[in-house]
């Protein structure tokens, strides 16, 4: 599963980018520019969760979120391969890792509310990646990384959750898809993830090895940075 809040938006897990880069036109390759409105969808997000037992470095627990970009705004074709039906982890252009440790857990009734704080980094993928293998979401190139606040709400009746993540952008570099160079923000820009889940069900203690504790789907959007 991605720090400062538009006025409004809608709760999630997740992950919102501010995209915007320079335009250059070359006579065979071009540069993109991204430029978001706050509030518009700048990509969309496919991705599983393991959380993670207590450790020295993180005495409540831990949690991984990883998955691919389904949709970014003015990128396509965002997968190597054309057919809709093959669309997928195995074949998308760009995954990312999302790496948090938790710092509070609250319970409100049959709700449990999750805060936590990581990095989160976006690849330019080398394809392919495996949910059975979360690692391969993480073979690729860095092309961007951002620091991360998370909320989490899990409803501990219907076995689902929601998360926002709000992000910093503390570096991005310039990639290629289909001759296309982009950037996606700049350091010190925001993005706010969105994203709904539900938790897996488990027979046993600890779960199966191999076995997510969660699934998850959502979007990210722009929205500005209020500064000090």
């Amino acid at each position: 599963m991605l720090l400062f809040r538009p006025a409004a938006i809608a709760a999630i897990l997740v992950s919102t980018i501010v995209l915007s880069t320079p335009l250059a036109h070359a006579r065979k390759h071009h540069r993109s520019q991204i430029d978001l409105p706050e509030g518009q969808v700048a990509l969309e997000v496919v991705g599983q969760v393991n959380n993670l037992p207590p450790s020295g470095n993180a005495p409540l627990g831990s949690s991984n979120q990883f998955g691919y970009v389904s949709f970014l705004h003015g990128v396509d074709p965002i997968f190597t391969d054309s057919t809709p039906a093959n669309q997928n982890e195995s074949t998308a252009e760009l995954t990312f890792f999302t790496q948090v440790n938790t710092e509070r857990v609250t319970s409100n009734g049959p709700f449990k509310i999750i805060v936590r704080a990581g990095t989160t980094t976006l690849y330019l993928n080398t394809p392919p990646s495996s949910f059975n293998s979360p690692a391969s979401f993480q073979q690729g190139t860095p092309i961007l990384t951002a620091n991360i606040r998370q909320q989490v709400i899990v409803d501990t009746v219907e076995n689902t959750f929601t998360v926002e993540n709000q992000n910093t952008i503390t570096s991005s570099s310039t990639f290629s898809i289909n001759n296309t160079h982009t950037q996606l923000g700049d350091v010190g820009d925001g993005f706010l993830t969105a994203l709904q889940g539900v938790l897996s069900v488990r027979t046993s203690n600890p779960p199966p090895a191999g076995s997510p504790t969660g699934f998850f789907s959502g979007y990210a959007v722009g929205f500005t940075a209020t500064e000090d």
